[in-house]
């Protein structure tokens, strides 16, 4: 949860891979799970204008890890 908050509201694709990465790494979720987080968060998924994009992958990428925190609990 800490992670989550202490997000930016801004997140580049990069800077998702790396979260990615690492919550896969420490086990905090699964392939199948960083799978749809990498693709829901994607470039070509987000059909917006580049100066909303990456705070349009913030958001819906805190808000598919919040739910997956709360499936946990």
């Amino acid at each position: 949860m800490h992670i989550i908050t202490s997000m930016d509201s801004k997140i580049t694709a990069s800077e998702v891979d790396i979260y990615i990465s690492n919550f896969l790494s420490y086990g905090i979720i699964s392939s199948i799970e960083a799978k749809l987080l990498k693709v829901a968060t994607s470039d070509n998924v987000l059909c917006v204008p580049q100066e909303i994009k990456d705070e349009l992958r913030a958001n819906i990428f805190k808000n598919m890890l919040l739910n997956l925190v709360d499936d946990d609990i």
